[in-house]
């Protein structure tokens, strides 16, 4: 009778400790939701009080056009003046820019090359 209820303890143990690891794993998620959310949030602030941001990312063409990929939320920007990203195609690179969120584009004012030991993390 012991053993049985040996067994049926270790058992009830294992199949506990499977469940929380389980839900250690769900829980693993949300934190790359909340970043992307707070820098959407931080865009949207700064393009409705008209202020510049700094982001990071990767300069790309994309149709004939000069693009902006954002690192935090992967989201594609337009740039308005694309000659102040020249040389800077497949780049990764830190700008300072005004955010013109109803056509989803940025007007560069400043552009800076991130260190080479960033640029090797290519998207």
């Amino acid at each position: 009778m012991k053993k049985i209820l040996s067994v049926l303890f270790s058992l009830a143990v294992f199949w506990s400790l499977g469940l929380f690891a389980q839900d250690a794993t769900s829980t693993q998620n949300p934190p790359a939701d909340k970043k992307v959310e707070k820098a959407e949030k931080k865009e949207a602030k700064a393009a409705s009080k008209g202020k510049s941001v700094r982001l990071t990312g990767w300069v790309k063409s994309q149709d004939g056009k000069t693009v902006f990929v954002n690192d935090k939320d992967k989201q594609t920007w337009n740039v308005e003046n694309p000659d102040s990203l020249n040389g800077h195609d497949g780049h990764h690179v830190r700008v300072k820019a005004k955010i013109n969120e109803a056509d989803k584009s940025l007007s560069i004012l400043s552009v800076s090359m991130m260190s080479k030991r960033k640029q090797a993390g290519k998207m």
